[in-house]
């Protein structure tokens, strides 16, 4: 028998599935403090320390490789034990990263603590998703584009906070932050948190698609076989590219933006404008390209967005006065569309009888490859050089290799629709 705050409905969704929406929103708004705290305060971690940025750049890596990782992992938990218990475990070891790095304040305890903790708390990173198909029904996409929202929400208004409030809120006072989330969050999660129970058609349903899939799946020599071939599909290749360029974008903005302004001597407020801006243009410019997208050639929206990401690039490298809302308000634009858009356009580029899960897991680990050589590449160039330009080159080279090949896929789906109007281009 279902409780009974699941039983009642606001926009034909049970009432409970809007409250852990927003019970979800609100931590996922604070925890975003993680997401620039160690960009942010780079300097003062190294110093505070004694280690340099290349051996931070390298703990930002691996935390992103374990995360990666630890994701399809967290998955197969939590179809197996359900995602309550995956997400108290992945706030455990969060905490636990905070503590570590709190009591052991040295290189390795950092690295034990970010590095390592932080990233094997990645096991929770599926479980948002399932808690929103497990309790929506009607407004799926609506409920994933709110909860996405909380962590740009987060970086607009909550940098200005610490920015203005450096004097005294340090690194170590944001961990304890972080901390004093962790322990509040977990407890509420026991409390609050419930899985639905599925019917008995929805119980028999999954057990005959269990069943169906077992029939039908392939050796791993015919899946490696069938993931070569599609290696000579141009748009995969594309979209490849395009994922690890979109990463390597990522790792640069996420590990070493803040680093790069605070390089520069930009003032503070202008600081804290530019990445508020940034968080805003975020959300935005990803509904403004997901509209584009359902309503343009896809490879024509995607190479515009890496043309705008070019943009971004060569004003950074520039440093001009206005360079940090510049870059914000360019690349906060086309920040959230790589993604989807290529993914979309790469699963439409294969025939109807094939499968893209496996490519999907792919392109995906590609992506987050490219941030993983950013973080590293970063530091050490700073290290090296006492500067961030050959990093940001190295982005502007990347983001326009992959605009011209976005170019090049749209012009051949162009011509292709020309020698064959009443075809639909699916493998190119």
């Amino acid at each position: 028998m279902e409780h009974p705050i699941q039983l009642k409905r606001w926009f034909k969704e049970p009432r409970y599935a809007w409250f852990i929406l927003l019970f979800f929103w609100i931590f996922g708004f604070v925890g975003s403090i993680g997401r620039f705290v160690l960009a942010y305060y780079q300097s003062d971690i190294t110093e505070t320390l004694n280690m340099g940025r290349s051996f931070l750049g390298v703990t930002w890596s691996v935390s992103i490789l374990i995360g990666a990782l630890s994701a399809p992992l967290g998955g197969w938990l939590v179809d197996r034990y359900g995602y309550k218990l995956v997400i108290i475990f992945s706030s455990l070891l969060g905490t636990l990263s905070s503590t570590i790095i709190l009591l052991a304040t040295n290189p390795i305890g950092y690295f034990l603590g970010f590095g390592i903790c932080s990233g094997l708390a990645g096991i929770g990173a599926t479980t948002g998703y399932v808690i929103i198909s497990d309790w929506f029904n009607h407004h799926r996409a609506k409920a994933l584009m709110i909860l996405g929202s909380a962590g740009s929400l987060g970086l607009a208004i909550l940098t200005p906070v610490f920015v203005s409030n450096k004097s005294w809120l340090n690194w170590t006072g944001a961990y304890w932050i972080l901390f004093v989330i962790g322990v509040v969050f977990i407890p509420l999660t026991l409390l609050f948190v419930r899985e639905r129970k599925q019917t008995a058609e929805e119980t028999e349903a999954q057990a005959d698609a269990a069943r169906k899939d077992e029939t039908v799946q392939a050796g791993f020599a015919d899946k490696m076989r069938i993931l070569f071939g599609y290696l000579n599909n141009r748009v995969i290749m594309a979209v490849a590219l395009s994922l690890f360029t979109c990463g390597f974008g990522m790792g640069t903005v996420e590990m070493h933006l803040m680093a790069i302004h605070q390089h520069a001597h930009v003032n503070v407020a202008l600081f804290t404008a530019s990445l508020s801006l940034l968080g805003v243009l975020e959300l935005a410019g990803g509904f403004v390209f997901s509209y584009l997208m359902d309503r343009l050639n896809r490879a024509a929206a995607l190479s515009a967005l890496f043309i705008m990401r070019v943009a971004a690039f060569v004003i950074l490298f520039m440093h001009w006065d206005a360079t940090p809302l510049l870059f914000s308000l360019i690349f906060g634009a086309s920040y959230l569309g790589a993604i989807p858009g290529g993914i979309l356009l790469a699963s439409e580029s294969l025939k109807s009888n094939q499968k893209f899960g496996l490519q999907s897991g792919v392109l995906l680990m590609v992506h987050q490859l490219g941030g993983v050589l950013a973080g590293i590449a970063g530091g050490a160039n700073y290290d090296l050089l006492h500067n961030y330009q050959l990093l940001i080159g190295i982005n502007v080279a990347l983001s326009t290799i992959t605009a011209i090949a976005y170019f090049l896929i749209y012009r051949y789906q162009i011509s292709s629709n020309r020698r064959h109007p009443t075809a639909e281009v699916q493998s190119v």
